[in-house]
């Protein structure tokens, strides 16, 4: 551990838990507010750590240790707030520094509620949210167990991101081969039945108990038996529901007794516009929903105004008007090794970014397993859905991706 010291400062502190490149939009929009941004990371040369003002080099799971080099580094003011652009371990941490400095976000022993999946359907359940039902399951158990709840089911790890390990399986003898492909993932598993309809994303935040509904974006996933995300579009076909939903939002900010935070729920829309909570989690969310989707479709500065309200400086709601229509449009379904791509695509209307995520030799599957399987993004903004997904296409046909089989 080590600190990179400038002048004095005068500003009042803001702390990142993590500086990797998902950190960025973070750490900029807190230096923008004004903050002296202090950023934590193992990795000394981790690109948001230069775009701070002081580094403390520590793994993001370290609460304790991190704490500690705070209380030694805060010696020219006080701290205004903290946040994590991250997940699990980093909201954990993010929580824990929080409480003790005075500026709660979600409270730190009920985190866990939060980033435990056993424990957060518990959790739903308990407080009558309507979940997909499920039970937890081990190698090894009894088919009737599992039999229960019917086929077919989606597997998760009790603990996990970007969608790995997660994947739909239609009898006993595809649980059981689910499962033992997960030898280093522990031995407990989320078993849920599979719920039909259309999935959503929601976004919003919590300020002083309140949850505010920013957006709602359709998701469209892969086939299964995989549920890898491929396309986020807005305004969502449910934007009627937006009462429901936000009230919805109001009830696991109670339940889970949160303070401050970004909140997204993973909604299922049944047939008839029931709504079956899949997944919570008190994070601001991937996929660039609240880097560039939110902003573009409504104008509203969703990191910009989080900052705000864990900061307590003048937190503004949103007004959940989407203006524009936005497509996060994923490039999946490329198989071979990826010999080049066009660096410099032409400016194509509508294009708000695009990325790519695999260097020229990578091998490509043909069928992305998990989100970290996807070759790239294209986000692009249209007069409605249809333009906006015109212009996306466009973009990807500019980026000219060949392979060699």
């Amino acid at each position: 551990m080590f600190f990179r010291k400038r002048k004095r400062p005068t500003r009042p502190h803001f702390v990142s838990i993590g500086a990797g490149e998902n950190q960025v939009p973070l750490i900029t929009e807190a230096s923008r507010l004004g903050f002296h941004v202090i950023t934590v990371d193992r990795n000394p040369l981790a690109p948001g750590g230069k775009l701070g003002n002081l580094k403390i080099i520590e793994s993001i799971e370290n609460h304790a240790e991190i704490y500690r080099h705070l209380q030694e580094a805060l010696i020219y003011g006080d701290m205004a707030g903290v946040l994590t652009k991250s997940y699990g371990s980093a909201v954990r941490t993010a929580c824990y520094i929080a409480e003790r400095t005075g500026r709660p976000l979600v409270p730190f022993r009920r985190v866990d509620d939060f980033i435990d999946k056993k424990r957060m359907k518990a959790v739903l359940s308990r407080a009558g949210i309507d979940t997909p039902e499920f039970m937890t399951i081990e190698r090894g158990l009894p088919r009737k167990k599992a039999d229960r709840l019917g086929y077919p089911l989606v597997v998760k790890p009790v603990t996990g991101h970007a969608k790995k390990d997660v994947r739909l399986v239609a009898n006993q003898r595809e649980l059981e081969a689910a499962l033992e492909g997960k030898k280093g993932n522990g031995s407990e598993f989320i078993i849920e039945r599979y719920s039909e309809g259309s999935e959503l994303i929601a976004a919003g935040i919590v300020f002083r108990g309140t949850f505010h509904l920013a957006s709602l974006s359709d998701k469209t996933l892969s086939p299964a038996p995989f549920f890898v995300d491929i396309m986020h579009s807005t305004p969502s076909r449910f934007e009627h529901l937006h009462d429901r939903i936000r009230a919805l939002g109001q009830r696991i900010a109670d339940e889970f007794e949160v303070n401050v935070s970004p909140l997204i729920m993973e909604i299922i829309v049944g047939q008839g516009g029931e709504l079956s909570l899949i997944e919570t989690v008190p994070e601001f969310g991937g996929e660039f929903i609240p880097d560039l989707l939110i902003p573009e479709s409504t104008g509203y500065r969703f990191i910009h105004e989080t900052i705000r309200a864990a900061t307590n400086t003048g937190f503004t709601p949103p007004s959940f008007r989407a203006k524009r229509a936005v497509v996060v449009r994923y490039i999946t379904g490329l198989k071979g090794r990826l010999l080049s791509f066009n660096r410099r695509p032409r400016n194509v209307p509508g294009l708000v970014a695009w990325k790519m995520f695999r260097q020229e030799g990578a091998e490509l599957p043909e069928k992305a397993a998990t989100n970290h399987d996807r070759v790239g993004v294209v986000i692009a903004r249209g007069r409605n859905r249809e333009a906006a997904l015109e212009a996306a296409e466009r973009a990807i046909g500019e980026l000219d991706i060949r392979l060699q089989e």
